[in-house]
């Protein structure tokens, strides 16, 4: 595709060259000089002039590599317009407070947005208008059409200024997106467009789940082979262009543990370091295999120095051996690019069904965030919707207070790990006080804190449902205007959804179940120490009891693959989700909502390591816990097998996410003899019911380089967690971290 170097090349250079403070600075402009107006209208009409006034203001731009259309304006601001730039953000009529409450980390209704078009979405809204008599729904409807039009008229500017380029074939495909799909380019062109105003102009961080797109769209590639239309090589030129664009959108930087010193933010461009997730392969709803020609193509497009789209496979059983040429392929895509990841779909519809879906939304699930798993546009997170602040129906400040409480995950500030230590404090005195205490005693303890703790949590989330089901048209949002559900029921999709869901991560599992594993070693079976001796090392962070820390070290961990540690990763994590489910499942089955069980700790990490004490496994005070599903920095000396088979022990159907950032050494995997040992070794271990993989590949050496000469490694990309992340614009701290996965 020697066609496309151009796009490639201007992408790689947004992404490695464009200025760290580079901002969106139109949308910021034509926000500030209609942040005071319309304070008259419902949220929904207010929304809907903001978005009106967006889309006929700011500039389309085209270039003259373009084939499909859509950019946003971004750029280094001059010192007034940096004052502007702050005074907008710090405004009490700042629209994110009171008018435009999109957050991301959602997908739309992809099926229906391509197949039906604008036209066919308008004419769903005209049709419910006409048939509902409630005010409030009225004004929902004649807000989402006035969205219509005003996206309508934005396409016709792109193919307007898309002709005066000389682009006729990228202007016909933007006439067209303006009406209804009917060709693979302007169907790819529609879904760029609407996905480029939901991440550069309406949500920060918005983490957009784009879809199934070998499913979605191949019927349209179908039918353009079919009628000579198109070819595999402008389909792929297609598609490499869309991933292009991907990239143009965003910042430098990273987004969780970076700040506004070193990294762009989402205040300055929306997408900034955020995920936007491209699904294929798979399985239909009923179970059978979905690859297609389509999926070939998508996948031989992947950029290895492209950080969007995340394309995730939906790896099933046998994959590998049902199509060797793509699992070749998508084995070569995942050692040269960090933003490829395989999740299991046997093993997440397998989990959905055990909670109680039925199997026609459990094959529906898509992935957001980072690495989640939802029952696709069918449910809404509770977290990433409007909080019923945003909707004005509390009955007392009591009840205001109680469901603003932050985004809960823990008992505890520091996560699970700080809850095992509670525990340890309680039954060392009780063995102090001549108590034979077991480990038994601490499983017993530790789920009923993880018990109360999943019981009040859902009762929290129910409680800010209900409060937004109140008055479930009172808010409109850039999601409803394209999920089935809104556009038929007349209510904001965070309100009325079929499911709701909150994410109940059980944080730095690693950590925790190398504590179990060393108190049972050390005390309980080769009672080399007591409870009451291991407490006293660790509130000294080890020091004079230099014995202590090695036996503390020394001690089997999860990772290694050992009896000892496998036994106590599987009670932990089986225990742990059974709990989830079995607590959501009442909760589910009358109003739809549930906690996800994942394995999820994002850069938490990071944060909570720095400010908490040692622990039992040998951690030193201050220094990062384990991450997600991932074993603990260091522990896995018995190699990738040993940690794959570790990571076998968790439930099968237990889990809904739970990130594995796989490290690979490039000098052992990546030769021509490497690549097939290590395709066999992924291969064997999804098919065995592994949930997940996202691999990084590099090496110790080369990653501290980098810190030395960051300039010589411009294009070195690793997995964070979620998303990938351009290693020299990533913080030292998460750079050490990093480098410590592949020692």
């Amino acid at each position: 595709m020697k066609n496309m170097d151009k796009n490639i090349q201007e992408a790689i250079h947004e992404l490695t060259e464009k200025p760290i403070f580079s901002t969106s600075i139109e949308r910021i402009q034509i926000m500030d000089s209609i942040k005071s107006q319309y304070h008259d209208l419902p949220q929904p009409l207010r929304f809907s002039k903001f978005i009106t006034a967006l889309l006929d203001k700011v500039s389309v731009p085209v270039k003259d590599h373009d084939l499909i259309v859509g950019r946003c304006v971004d750029r280094e601001l001059t010192e007034d317009e940096e004052q502007m730039y702050k005074s907008f953000l710090s405004s009490p009529d700042y629209p994110r407070q009171n008018v435009i409450f999109d957050a991301g980390h959602c997908t739309f209704s992809w099926e229906t947005v391509v197949s039906e078009g604008l036209e066919g979405l308008r004419q769903r809204a005209k049709e419910s208008l006409k048939e509902t008599e409630c005010a409030e729904k009225r004004i929902f409807y004649i807000a989402i059409l006035e969205i219509y039009a005003a996206l309508e008229r934005y396409l016709l500017r792109y193919a307007s200024a898309a002709e005066k380029a000389g682009l006729s074939e990228a202007a016909e495909n933007s006439r067209q997106a303006a009406i209804r799909p009917n060709s693979f380019a302007s169907a790819l062109q529609w879904l760029w467009i609407v996905t480029l105003i939901e991440c550069a102009y309406i949500a920060p961080n918005p983490t957009l789940t784009v879809g199934r797109l070998d499913q979605i769209l191949y019927p349209f590639y179908q039918a353009d082979i079919k009628s000579g239309r198109l070819t595999r090589e402008r389909a792929m030129e297609y598609i490499t262009d869309y991933y292009c664009k991907h990239n143009l959108i965003m910042g430098r930087g990273e987004h969780q543990v970076g700040d506004e010193t070193n990294s762009t933010t989402f205040s300055r461009i929306y997408c900034f370091d955020a995920p936007q997730y491209l699904l294929l392969a798979g399985t239909d709803a009923q179970g059978r295999s979905a690859v297609n020609d389509l999926t070939d193509l998508f996948v031989e497009c992947i950029q290895p120095t492209f950080k969007n789209p995340v394309v995730v496979i939906r790896y099933f059983e046998g994959m590998d051996q049902e199509y060797p040429a793509l699992w070749k392929t998508l084995v070569k895509k995942a050692l040269g690019s960090a933003s490829l990841m395989f999740y299991n779909d046997n093993r997440i519809r397998a989990t959905f069904q055990r909670m109680g879906f039925p199997a026609e939304d459990a094959a529906h699930y898509a992935h957001f965030g980072c690495n989640w798993c939802s029952p696709g546009d069918n449910g809404a997170w509770i977290q990433g919707g409007p909080k019923s602040v945003k909707f004005h129906v509390y009955k007392s400040v009591d009840e205001a207070e109680a469901l603003t409480v932050p985004y809960m995950r823990t008992n505890t500030p520091c996560g699970w790990p700080e809850d095992f230590m509670k525990i340890l404090l309680t039954l060392a005195d009780e063995e102090e006080a001549g108590r034979k205490v077991t480990i038994d005693d601490f499983y017993h303890l530790f789920f009923l804190r993880v018990e109360n703790f999943v019981s009040r949590k859902l009762k929290h989330v129910t409680e800010e449902v209900l409060a937004r089901q109140r008055k479930p048209s009172a808010v409109l949002t850039f999601n409803d205007c394209f999920c089935s559900d809104s556009l038929k029921n007349g209510e904001c999709f965070s309100a009325s959804a079929k499911y709701h869901f909150e994410f109940q991560p059980f944080q730095m599992f690693g950590t925790v179940a190398d504590c179990f594993i060393a108190v049972d070693q050390l005390v309980m079976l080769e009672k080399k120490l007591t409870l009451s001796q291991l407490l006293k090392a660790t509130r000294a962070d080890f020091e004079g009891y230099a014995d202590v820390l090695a036996l503390c070290k020394n001690a089997e961990k999860y990772g290694m693959d050992t009896p000892l540690s496998n036994a106590h990763a599987k009670r932990l994590s089986e225990t742990f989700s059974e709990i989830v489910i079995r607590r959501s499942k009442p909760y589910l089955e009358q109003y739809g909502i549930y906690l996800t069980p994942c394995m999820q700790s994002d850069t938490w990490h990071l944060k909570l390591g720095e400010q908490f004490g040692a622990t039992p496994d040998g951690r030193r005070a201050g220094t990062p816990f384990s991450q997600n599903t991932r074993p603990s920095n260091g522990a896995c000396i018995n190699g990738l097998t040993a940690m794959l088979n570790s990571m076998l022990c968790l439930p099968y159907d237990g889990l809904m996410s739970g990130a594995l950032n796989l490290d690979v050494n490039k000098e052992e995997f990546c030769t021509e003899k490497g690549k097939p040992i290590f395709a066999a070794i992924l291969g064997t271990y999804l098919n065995r019911g592994g949930l997940h993989a996202q691999i990084s590949v590099s090496n110790a050496d080369e990653l501290r380089d980098a810190q030395l000469h960051p300039d010589a490694h411009r294009d070195l990309r690793v997995r964070v967690t979620g998303y990938s992340g351009i290693f020299v614009d990533i913080c030292k701290k998460l750079q050490d971290d990093i480098i410590q996965r592949f020692e």
